[in-house]
């Protein structure tokens, strides 16, 4: 369920409006005195110009006085430390135009004050905004740190290495190497490079390890600050409201439904197993138009849930019900013969769906989604089905798909775009061809890739059992070996080697006879198949490989992946985890070369985010 994008995170550019303005803020600030000078400086109300020692008098005397409450307002209105610094200049603002202006003029007016140009103070060494931090740190509740972080964790969905170390204060990250050694590490954890332990976590300066007490606040494992709560749940809902305003875009439909391999694969799988879906109880996650739910219904399932977070795909999928005679009508008397519809349109996120519907627990004879992002896991959809299988499936329900298999080979240099530079209508630009690597060595590109262009046996990465799993296996690492196709030696007898320039990803998801008895049915996003609007996700190495395609000759001087001393096989080493922004992944790449002899050479680590 991806949107298109061939080259995936471009390179930053800043035009020269952004510098300018942020020169100017930097000049604005230089004024500001220091801690120290501002001890002795009172703060003054921000409707009359009386004076106070502490930020505390002030709003008390603005409450009491002027009948504004800000502490009030700010856990109203959410506000965090630079809405509070932009509301307290938008005051100053007014009043400073109008000495009758209050606070009740704006209560029913939009949040004028949001606006970026109230960050810059409007009174000239304003005390009350130097000592507003401060304030708020004083004010603030101490919370648990363990029951706080499984809330988070509960509430929104935030893997551990989702939290950043401004989240958490001082979170010590492990020691990264990118040594031999790493092949000895245990699988089962995500690469050092990806993931920040939380067992050692520096709180109030004091540092706790291994489950230990902070030495500073011995017995008290309690966080100083909840404001990093309010921060990662904020950013989730704007990243959620960004993903699912974007499904809202007609142009992302057609392109998913014109994906014969992907909307053929689902129909299949519905209609061509009618034992399945007879009678049966449907959760679609993740509706969109509701075509997957229309065709459960003419499958003959007898209730379709069909779940869409997207306000106006939720409103269009129930129009398009209707209008094909499928649209489940509750107000129906239970009588009337023309109320054939069976499908339920429900707007909200699957992991809010009891404040919208009410669904009984383990109901749902068969859940379908169609969740896979670019390299199988962006967006991370899939642990949304994974709720909705905990909470709605019934033991021993069914899953379409109910496994997952993310495949992994080497791409040559046509897998590149070095050969287009190499002849433009001519001429010879391939000067452009090392930048373009470099920057292909940092970002990963979603493209289709022709199979021509694979130099190494496929191998499997990972296989998800979607009916077993559990959320955390999402973030996984896996060592593999690339060894060279069998065929590329025979293409040309006098080649001894051949260039490995990356990796390149795929994913195939099954229908499998362990439900679909009748005709179980595959999904791919091969290169050696159709291609979908998925395509690959290509990795690209910060130098290329040499693989022998003959047995080489052992030099014990030579550097091994190089053309005087190719390797026998690539040991790659793949870290996969959710990000710490929320539906992106991070994905670490460790790669050895293998030569003759067992000799082994060791390139640094490249981190990715798609």
């Amino acid at each position: 369920m991806a949107d298109k994008f061939k080259a995936v995170n471009g390179l930053n550019e800043e035009s020269d409006d952004d510098e300018g303005m942020e020169q100017k803020l930097d000049e604005d600030w230089e004024d500001w005195k220091t801690d120290e000078e501002y001890e002795t400086e009172e703060c003054i109300c921000l409707f009359c110009n009386e004076k106070y020692k502490s930020v505390d008098s002030v709003f008390k005397h603005c409450s009491s006085n002027h009948s504004f409450d800000f502490q009030s307002l700010k856990k109203t209105l959410s506000l965090d430390f630079y809405s509070s610094f932009k509301l307290i200049n938008y005051v100053r603002s007014q009043v400073a135009e109008n000495q009758s202006w209050s606070w009740s003029l704006l209560e029913n007016e939009k949040r004028i004050w949001e606006d970026d140009k109230y960050l810059k103070p409007f009174l000239n060494e304003d005390s009350l905004l130097h000592n507003l931090e401060d304030d708020e740190e004083d004010d603030t509740m101490a919370v648990d740190q363990e029951e706080l972080l499984m809330e988070l964790l509960k509430n929104h969905d935030i893997g551990m290495s989702q939290l950043r170390d401004e989240d958490l204060m001082d979170v010590v990250p492990s020691n990264p190497s990118c040594s031999e050694e790493t092949e000895n590490k245990d699988e089962s954890n995500v690469s050092s490079d990806m993931i920040r332990s939380l067992e050692e976590v520096s709180l109030n300066g004091g540092l706790v390890a291994n489950g230990g007490e902070s030495s500073n606040n011995k017995g008290k494992r309690k966080l100083g600050k909840v404001s990093f709560a309010n921060v990662i749940a904020k950013e989730i809902k704007t990243v959620n409201e960004n993903y699912f305003g974007a499904y809202g875009r007609f142009s992302i439909h057609r392109e998913m439904i014109s994906d014969k391999v992907r909307t053929d694969a689902y129909r299949g799988a519905i209609l061509n197993n009618p034992s399945l879906l007879k009678n049966a109880t449907v959760m679609d996650v993740g509706c969109g138009t509701g075509i997957l739910s229309l065709f459960a219904a003419q499958a003959g399932a007898s209730r379709v849930y069909a779940v869409e977070g997207s306000e106006k795909m939720a409103s269009v999928a129930t129009q398009i019900a209707k209008e094909n005679g499928m649209l489940y009508d509750a107000n129906s008397s239970a009588g009337n013969e023309h109320c054939t519809g069976v499908v339920k349109i429900v707007q909200g996120m699957v992991e809010e769906l009891d404040k919208v519907v009410q669904i009984p627990p383990h109901s749902v004879d068969v859940l379908i989604s169609e969740w896979m992002g670019y390299c199988l896991l962006y967006e991370t959809m899939l642990t949304s089905v994974l709720y909705a299988r905990d909470r709605w499936l019934k033991p021993g329900g069914a899953i379409l798909p109910d496994t997952a298999t993310i495949f992994v080979a080497g791409f040559g240099k046509g897998g590149t775009s070095i050969p287009f530079w190499e002849n433009v209508y001519g001429f010879n630009m391939s000067c452009i061809s090392k930048e373009v690597v470099e920057d292909a060595s940092e970002n990963p590109i979603v493209d289709v890739l022709d199979n021509c262009d694979i130099v190494t046996q496929s191998t499997v990465l990972k296989i998800f059992d979607l009916v077993t799993m559990k959320p955390e296996e999402m973030d996984f690492t896996s060592s593999f070996e690339l060894e060279p196709k069998s065929d590329l030696s025979m293409t040309d007898l006098n080649t001894k080697s051949t260039w490995c320039y990356g990796v390149i990803l795929w994913f195939e998801t099954d229908f499998s006879s362990r439900f679909c008895k009748e005709m179980p049915t595959v999904l791919s996003t091969s290169p050696y198949t159709p291609s979908t609007h998925w395509s690959q996700t290509i990795f690209t190495f910060r130098e290329p490989i040499a693989l022998a395609l003959a047995k080489p000759e052992a030099d014990g001087l030579a550097i091994i992946g190089t053309e005087s001393y190719p390797a026998v096989k690539i040991q790659p080493r793949i870290s996969i985890v959710r990000a710490a922004e929320h539906r992106s992944i991070d994905i670490s790449l460790e790669t050895t070369a293998v030569g003759v002899g067992g000799r082994k050479r060791s390139y640094p680590v490249q981190i990715f985010n798609l």
